[in-house]
């Protein structure tokens, strides 16, 4: 009995080493020759430690392939693991591979974004793994520009008119990395109204803002591009939500009547707004609801309207007296820079005509009216009917295509009448005179009569030849043919051909060649 004791603790001691040994838990059981020995338990797992990189590089160009490289472990169950590979870097490839013999070989690694970048193995396969890192860093070197990031990005709110917190605009590669040796010129625009400083160079690849700003209310984004090289993909910032500023003036945001017939009749409605200095209206802050007060000498009494939502509308404004009636809106709650107005108040004036109804291409028109009243000047103004390119120039119209051009003419407001429109009124720009054909003989010493073909004829022209002795007489003109009486003295001229010419009334001319017999 106490020889097979003595045994049984020999056994248990010399397990204990083996396992020691054999880096095998206190609980594994252990088989030598097929004997199971006692006091031998089953051991839990365990993870793999004392990771071990091959050399690494110390720099890599962004998105590039890794030479192969390998990780080796120890103290693992599995010589066929999965090793996993993290870093403080972004990384691209293949970054996970299974073990042979202890041993992990990577062959499609790649990083592609960061500096100083360390590489952390773990064993995926047992768990939560011991770990460790290479003994250098790896810098990453971008590749070419691709695009533009914002570096620092404008904040998400902002006030109109105040200058947006600094930020930063960067050219990078298309993995994101800052091309560092990058001077070109950055340019803002955007879906709202901007001011300030809106362009800037980049310095190290970087263009930094720091003097712009948003003029205008709402959800705003801005873009940013390179002005220096448009193959750069421009970047568009987050929504920046935009409030307005504080209340700077009053502003008529639907202007009051510019001309007023008679007195004493209600007006068509009119409104101020309260606006900070950007023309934002305060629709929601300290002076959405302010008081507005409007005034003139022409009116009976000042009116005030309370604003909503910032905006004062006014309803039953009547004038008392006819002139040129100047209106100023007031904010009667605080000092802002008051709105002014101007309304001619007078007397209609009397019918006023466009009395010009045609003319040609290539002879600017004279346009002319009648009626009204005072001593008003007259103006026009012109808009394309049929015809193209009208315009008034000096008072005289004219076209680029014939066909159909739309006057209107006013007479300025005088006291006491205010100003006079004429109806629209069609004038016709034909193309200039043509005579195209002669028919007919010419003889010297003879009275001949000779029709001249053609188009817009008018008004039975001059008509006058490169010939002694000629003499014309119109008797006829249907607009496309000229019937004309023509005489040339005996001897005033050798036969041969000659230029016969039409000198219309508008100043226009055309000519067409016979033969003198």
């Amino acid at each position: 009995m106490n020889m097979i004791t003595d045994r049984t603790r020999s056994s248990r001691a010399f397990g204990t080493r083996l396992r020691s040994i054999l880096g095998l838990g206190s609980a594994a059981a252990l088989v030598i020759a097929g004997v199971a020995l006692v006091g031998v338990l089953p051991a839990s797992a365990a993870n793999a430690t004392n990771f071990v990189f091959s050399t690494l590089p110390t720099t890599i160009g962004a998105g590039a392939t890794f030479t192969s490289f390998t990780v080796t472990y120890q103290n693992g169950n599995g010589a066929t693991d999965t090793i996993s590979i993290t870093s403080s870097c972004a990384l691209g490839g293949t970054y996970s591979e299974t073990a042979a013999g202890s041993v992990a070989t990577f062959n499609a690694f790649q990083i592609n974004t960061g500096t100083s970048c360390t590489l952390t193995a773990t064993d995926t396969s047992a768990g939560a793994g011991g770990a460790s890192s290479p003994t250098a860093a790896i810098t990453v070197t971008p590749t070419t520009a691709y695009e533009l990031g914002f570096n620092v990005a404008p904040l998400a709110t902002a006030g109109a008119g105040v200058v947006l917190t600094a930020f930063k605009v960067a050219t990078e590669d298309k993995y994101g990395n800052v091309i560092t040796s990058g001077t070109d010129t950055i340019g803002l625009t955007s879906s709202c109204a901007l001011g300030g400083t809106t362009s800037s160079p980049e310095t190290a690849g970087i263009a930094t803002f720091g003097a712009v700003t948003i003029n205008q209310t709402g959800s705003c984004i801005l873009i940013a591009s390179d002005s220096s090289n448009n193959a750069i993909i421009a970047v568009s910032s987050s929504s920046i939500s935009v409030s307005g500023g504080t209340p700077a003036k009053v502003a008529f945001n639907v202007v009051p009547p510019a001309t007023v017939l008679v007195t004493g009749v209600v007006v068509p409605t009119f409104k101020a707004a309260v606006e900070d200095a950007s023309g934002n209206i305060d629709t929601t802050g300290i002076g959405s609801t302010d008081s507005i007060t409007l005034s003139s000498t022409c009116l009976a009494a000042s009116v005030t309207a309370v604003a909503t939502a910032g905006v004062a509308t006014f309803a039953s404004v009547e004038f008392a007296s006819t002139g040129t009636c100047t209106l100023t809106a007031t904010d009667s709650t605080r000092v802002l820079a008051p709105a002014t107005g101007v309304t001619i108040v007078g007397q209609a004036q009397s019918a006023i005509t466009v009395t010009t109804k045609s003319g040609y291409l290539d002879a600017p028109l004279t346009l002319a009216a009648t009626g009204g009243s005072g001593t008003g000047a007259v103006t026009f103004s012109v808009t394309n009917g049929t015809a193209t390119g009208c315009a008034i120039t000096a008072g005289a119209l004219s076209a680029t295509k014939a066909g159909t051009c739309i006057v209107t003419a006013t007479k300025a407001a005088v006291t006491p009448y205010a100003n006079g429109v004429s109806a629209a009124t069609t004038v016709t720009i034909s193309s200039a005179p043509h005579a195209v054909k002669l028919a007919g003989t010419i003889r010297r010493s003879h009275k001949e009569t000779v029709t001249v073909s053609g188009y817009n004829f008018s008004g039975r022209p001059k008509v006058s030849s490169n010939v002694s002795g000629f003499s014309a007489l119109v008797t006829r003109d249907s607009g496309k043919t000229l019937s004309i009486v023509i005489t040339v003295k005996t001897g005033a001229s050798n036969p041969g051909v000659k230029v016969l010419t039409l000198a219309f009334a508008n100043g226009t001319h055309t000519s067409v060649r016979y033969s003198l017999h």
